[in-house]
């Protein structure tokens, strides 16, 4: 009996060029999570999901998360023509990816949300994955630098967009993840005030069912620790 490949091709049609594409992805049976890191950044027994979420048009250069590939207005498709279409050389992005793959095919996704000016949330969200696959690699560095793309993004989201919409980044995981990447860069009094401001809403009644608990504990948990490194560096200075 032949071997069941993990991954396989999807069809679809891009949106701005209405070309007839494929795109790979992971098979859901084989997909095995063993931990996941605060920041949600996952990692996976044999192939990592993660690689595939950024899907390209071969033909135009169109490129978007998966979850939003479809989604793009008529303005937006001709600003992808001009821009990168006009000088993009067809290749292919099907097949098992690499680390190194799967990190060219998110930042030609992140040049598309930038040139099309897409939402704080979405580019926070593929900077996000960018920096995931850094730290597989363990480039502390670029992980760094991606992580505080994401940062600078998710605070513009929380301030500027309408975090209520089902099915999108809600605000109170905005906040978490805002309080847990100023953790991660160091910037723990901004840490502080960010989860403070997310156990704060757990606190109102009017809020308190919206927001899960498994995000509540975790963040509970992330205020002491951060605590207790601002408590250490005073008293070892």
């Amino acid at each position: 009996m032949a071997e069941i490949k993990a991954v396989y091709n999807s069809k679809s049609v891009c949106p701005v060029c209405e070309s007839d594409i494929e795109y790979t992805k992971v098979r859901s049976k084989v997909i095995r999570l063993i931990k996941q890191d605060t920041d949600f950044c996952p990692y996976y027994e044999g192939e990592n999901p993660i690689f595939y979420e950024a899907v390209i048009c071969p033909e135009c250069g169109y490129a978007a998360h998966v979850t939003n590939f479809s989604s793009i207005s008529r303005y937006d498709k001709d600003k992808v023509r001009n821009i990168i279409t006009s000088k993009w050389q067809r290749r292919s992005f099907t097949g098992q990816r690499t680390i190194d793959q799967a990190l060219e095919a998110f930042k030609i996704v992140l040049l598309n949300q930038n040139i099309i000016e897409g939402l704080k949330s979405e580019i926070a969200k593929v900077c996000m994955r960018i920096a995931w696959l850094y730290r597989y690699k363990q480039d502390k560095t670029q992980e760094n630098k991606f992580l505080n793309h994401a940062l600078i993004n998710y605070k513009k989201a929380y301030s500027q967009e309408d975090l209520t919409e089902e099915g999108k980044l809600d605000e109170y995981t905005c906040l978490y993840i805002i309080g847990e990447l100023n953790k991660r860069l160091g910037l723990y009094e901004e840490s502080i005030k960010w989860l403070s401001r997310l156990i704060m809403s757990f606190s109102d009644p009017q809020q308190k069912d919206k927001i899960p608990k498994m995000l509540i504990e975790t963040a509970r948990d992330l205020y002491q620790e951060v605590r207790d490194a601002v408590a250490a560096a005073k008293e070892a200075t």
